[in-house]
């Protein structure tokens, strides 16, 4: 687990349902008087930005088999970035994200472009005094964690008007490939449930009642919706996935 006198987060609940564009355009008039863009949306064409995460398991698939079998206290690991071109010189951000039963905690930090390469070529970073940087090579080492699938989505971040802290996502277009870079030359993408939006919640204290009765209003329903065990399923076609993987 991760070493938490090392680092500090905020814990929050993550609520996450997959709708239809139908249902997405109604629930975001419903929200509308409720919500604003945040800053990367507000400054992204089409006001939707892009995420890309390449996530690490090991040899064996153990962090997806823990996900798949429904361990409730486990992590994952993720270079993130919201570029698709190296060139455009991204911002890469480290990223462990810690499951505790309902709660969830996630510690990141920023790095550049090149300690990243090498970083995944070498499993070593070149300047690890970010106790998350650490961590993060601490863990790969001793898990022999690998590289193994690159996720990609478009996605519209709003948060509350009333400050409340509560965060709201609709992510778009979701695809996989397997790969162990970032930034590969060629890749071969998986769709992930094409013709639907996945909207995320994400919030510290109790859920407000106003967005409480937008989901309840319109049908929609908690679904399991993990990017990174969709992702391992999608692009990893030789794993034999039990029926009642999708938690």
């Amino acid at each position: 687990m991760v070493a938490e006198d090392l680092l500090s987060t905020t814990s929050r609940f993550e609520r996450k349902y997959r709708c239809t564009y139908a249902q997405y355009y109604a629930i975001k008039n419903a929200l509308y008087p409720y919500i604003l863009q945040d800053y990367y949306t507000k400054r992204a064409p089409n006001h939707r930005y892009l995420v890309r995460s390449l996530y690490y398991d090991t040899a064996h698939y153990q962090i997806f088999v823990e996900k798949c079998g429904g361990n409730s206290d486990r992590v994952k690991y993720r270079i993130r970035t919201y570029s698709d071109l190296m060139s455009d010189r991204p911002d890469i951000r480290v990223e462990m994200k810690v499951r505790d039963a309902n709660l969830t905690r996630k510690y990141g930090a920023y790095t550049t472009i090149e300690d990243c390469q090498k970083f995944i070529n070498q499993r070593h970073w070149q300047n690890n005094s970010d106790p998350v940087l650490a961590e993060f090579e601490r863990h790969v080492l001793m898990m022999n964690l690998e590289p193994k699938t690159l996720v990609e989505y478009h996605r519209e971040g709003y948060q509350t008007r009333d400050g409340s802290g509560t965060r709201i996502t609709f992510d778009h277009h979701i695809k996989s490939a397997s790969s162990c870079e970032l930034f590969p030359e060629k890749v071969f993408w998986f769709k992930h449930h094409e013709q639907m939006v996945v909207l995320e919640v994400k919030h510290t204290n109790t859920l407000e009642k106003w967005l409480h009765q937008v989901v309840k209003s319109h049908g929609l329903r908690l679904v399991p919706n993990s990017k990174f065990a969709f992702g391992i399923q999608t692009s990893q076609p030789g794993l034999i996935v039990p029926s009642w993987s999708d938690r």
